[in-house]
Formats: structure tokens, C-alpha cells, sequence
């Protein structure tokens, strides 16, 4: 019982809602699949034309912001096209009334035309970033007025978590906090993680196997000002910058902002500039039954780096692959990184002197 409920914990440091739902309890932390990239909720006025083009142009520029990851692409011209003539990716439209407030509001919900809209995106030389995304974990210390220093967790009520949830569910990033049980406390005391120590947050990280690690400290001073300092590990690279404002939605976004393109440029990609015949031959152990056989087959089809794959030996509980892939090599590696279906028996890339690349099947 005190391991579950440590687990629920977890669970509930996840910084998402409908987008992550169904793998809350999938900890520790592992790639998820986002859902609704391609659809959007907009406030209306009312149901007549004019607010529902409206809607369909806002709609659009936000889930271009979703699938790309980064506000940029909404500056190409063929992109900022695409926006005016939003109603031709409308795929589903519906309303909905929320009368929970004093004043009901109108939201119409659209799902755009995802295979049409990366068309557009990929044909302009925009990559798409597919919905098995990264889990980002948050350590932030903040220092307030007075002086004292807290590690947030997701049970804390400060006013930058719910920017930080906003921003998660809108942009579609899985964000997930420490839980600063004793566990963590002791790993990581709050001294320390003010420090931004990159071998004890790496150290206390562990635990939650997250694929990327942004640590932040936040100094709130008495005139008002924030002051701080970020720290984003992502595999074995660190990048540091600082941050000076007095909106505490502008100090946090500008650096989610930051955090999430930089994953994007990671896992985006184009398939319609593949390299020629990109392939990879995959040796996969653990094949104990012909179910196994069935979903490694089945999780191959939905990786979006992968083009087909195909039966080329089987070996007892072993199966050999030939993959045709629509992206590089070493982006199939980190797509099956983050899946964790998948571990790696041999050293993570594919190399021209290394064309067998060794697995084994652990789902």
C-alpha cells in the first residue's frame, strides 16, 4: 500500500489533464502519446459565420503551434496562408455551452484535417513534431520576500503553476513535478536545488525517468521583481540562462517557450526530406510468444519515423527487422528511446560500421 500510494503521488505530479489522463498511473515517467493535437476549443460570441471563421483562423494558428512546437512557423507565408483559408482544414465542428459561471460562454470545438495539415506544413519545409512526446521534469525553488526557499511540488499553490499547467495543456508538453516526498527532500534539499546542481537535480531526477530535466530558481524581491536563473538537461547537454521581469507570465512562458522549441528542432521532422532509402536492421530478443510478434509489428506502424517494416529472420525469441525509415537513422533511435517498449542491447545511434541495430522487446 505505501508503494501505491507513493505512486498516485507521482501520478498526480503530472502537470496535464485530458491531454495525459490515461497513462497518470504509467510512472516512473515515460513518453507520452498527446491526444487532440489537431483540435482546439475557441470562445465564441455567438454561432454566426463571422465568429466561426474567426474561431477557425484561431483554431488553426494554435494547433500549428502544437504540431510544430515552435511560434516561428506561424511567420511562414505559406503557413500564414493556410491560417486565412482555415476553413478549408475543418474536418469536425461542434458547440458547447458552460453555464458554470455567472455568465454563460459559447465554445465551438474543432478537429482540423491532421493528414492535410501536415501536407501543407511539410510541403512549406515545416516538420511536424508527432504526438509521442518527451515528459519534461520541473524542480523549481522559489525564494520569496521573506527569505525563505520552497521546492514546488504539484500538491503547492503558488500562482506559477497554473501558467505552467496552462501552458502544458495548450502547447501539449507532458510537465511533471517532484513529488518532495522524504525521498526527494533528502536527495534534494531545497539549499540545494537553489544551487542548480547539475550532478544532485540529475541524481534526484532518476527516480521519475523523465526525458528532459528543467530546473529554475525564482526570486521573488520586495519591489516586486523576479529574478532568476534556469537550468535545461537534456540528454548529456546543459543550457543556462537567466531571467529578469515583474509579470510572472512572462518570466515563466519565456522560458517554456525556449524549452519547448528546443525539443521540437529535436523530434520534428519532414518526411518529405527523408534521406533516399533510409533504412535500419533491427534485431529484437525477447519475442516469447506470437502476440509479442503482433504488438512489435504493430508499435513499429505507429512510430511516425518509420515508413514499414518487415520480417527479415526469425531466431528462436529473436525477429529481424528491415525498416524503411522517413527521417534519419538516430532519430528512429530516439523515437525508440522514448517509448521505452524497446531497450537497447547494443550502444545507442546507428553507424555505418554498426548496421545491426540490437534490441530487446520488454512491453
Amino acid at each position: 500500500m505505501p508503494r501505491m500510494k507513493n505512486l498516485l503521488r507521482q501520478a498526480r505530479s503530472l502537470l496535464s489533464f485530458s491531454l495525459f489522463a490515461a497513462v497518470l498511473c504509467a510512472l516512473p515517467a515515460q513518453a507520452l502519446l498527446v491526444s487532440g493535437l489537431y483540435e482546439q476549443e475557441i470562445p465564441v460570441q455567438d454561432q454566426g459565420d463571422s465568429e466561426r471563421l474567426r474561431a477557425y483562423r484561431e483554431g488553426l494558428a494554435a494547433v500549428v503551434l502544437k504540431v510544430t512546437g515552435d511560434d516561428r512557423h506561424l511567420r511562414n507565408s505559406a503557413i500564414e496562408r493556410a491560417v486565412r483559408d482555415a476553413q478549408s482544414y475543418v474536418q469536425e465542428v461542434s458547440y458547447r455551452t458552460d453555464s458554470t459561471t455567472a455568465e454563460a460562454r459559447t465554445f465551438i470545438r474543432i478537429s482540423f484535417d491532421s493528414a492535410l495539415l501536415n501536407q501543407t506544413l511539410m510541403s512549406s519545409g515545416v516538420p511536424v513534431w508527432d504526438r509521442e512526446r518527451p515528459v519534461v521534469l520541473l524542480w523549481l525553488t522559489v525564494q520569496n520576500a521573506a527569505g525563505v526557499r520552497e521546492v514546488l511540488s504539484a500538491d503547492s499553490e503558488h500562482p506559477m503553476l497554473e501558467i505552467v499547467r496552462e501552458f502544458a495543456r495548450v502547447r501539449g508538453l507532458p510537465v511533471m513535478l517532484p513529488v518532495m516526498d522524504l525521498e526527494d527532500r533528502r536527495n534534494l534539499p531545497a539549499d540545494v536545488a537553489w544551487s542548480l546542481d547539475e550532478t544532485r537535480i540529475r541524481s534526484a531526477s532518476t527516480r521519475y525517468g523523465a526525458d528532459a530535466i528543467l530546473a529554475g530558481r525564482l526570486l521573488e524581491s520586495p519591489t516586486g521583481d523576479l529574478v532568476g536563473l534556469w537550468q535545461f538537461l537534456f540528454r548529456h547537454s546543459v543550457a543556462s540562462f537567466d531571467a529578469f521581469e515583474r509579470d510572472l507570465a512572462v518570466f515563466t512562458l519565456g522560458t517554456l517557450n525556449r524549452v519547448t522549441g528546443q525539443l521540437a528542432a529535436h523530434y520534428a521532422f519532414n518526411s518529405m526530406e527523408a534521406p533516399a532509402d533510409a533504412r535500419v536492421r533491427v534485431r529484437v530478443e525477447g519475442m516469447d510468444s506470437a502476440r509479442d510478434y503482433v504488438d512489435l509489428l504493430a508499435y513499429m506502424d505507429s512510430l511516425a519515423v518509420v515508413d514499414s517494416a518487415a520480417a527479415a529472420l526469425l531466431d528462436g525469441a529473436a525477429i529481424e527487422l528491415d525498416v524503411r525509415l522517413l527521417a534519419t537513422p538516430f532519430l528512429f533511435t530516439e523515437f525508440i528511446a522514448l517509448g521505452r517498449d524497446l531497450q537497447p542491447l547494443t550502444l545507442p545511434g546507428v553507424a555505418p560500421e554498426q548496421p545491426l541495430l540490437h534490441l530487446r522487446w520488454v512491453r
